[in-house]
């Protein structure tokens, strides 16, 4: 299992009920932080409980775009997704776990 960070940003005021709302995840729950950016600790497992909740949020309570920038432990590589509302959600869960699982 790897693990890594997202960081998440957007319009600050939104960023701040972003970083409640995930907080809210039992899975989540002290892996969430509000700087710039919300920033989230996850894993390959914790992902599809991330992309879940970061959807359902852009659903219900925006119509705007959040930008993602995944950095895998110990890689200098980073991924960069923008998702809306309408993305698909499968779609960057699995950019998401596949980038976590490379080696």
């Amino acid at each position: 299992m790897t693990a890594g960070i997202v960081a998440i940003t957007g319009p600050a005021g939104d960023l701040r009920d972003l970083a409640a709302w995930l907080r809210g995840e039992d899975e989540l729950r002290g892996r969430v932080q509000l700087f710039d950016a919300v920033v989230v600790g996850v894993t390959s497992n914790s992902a599809g409980v991330f992309c879940r909740s970061l959807f359902a949020w852009l659903r219900r309570y925006r119509e705007g775009r959040v930008s993602l920038k995944v950095k895998r432990s110990g890689a200098a590589e980073e991924l960069e997704l923008d998702c809306g509302p309408a993305s698909d959600a499968e779609q960057v869960l699995g950019a998401v776990q596949g980038f976590l699982d490379q080696a």
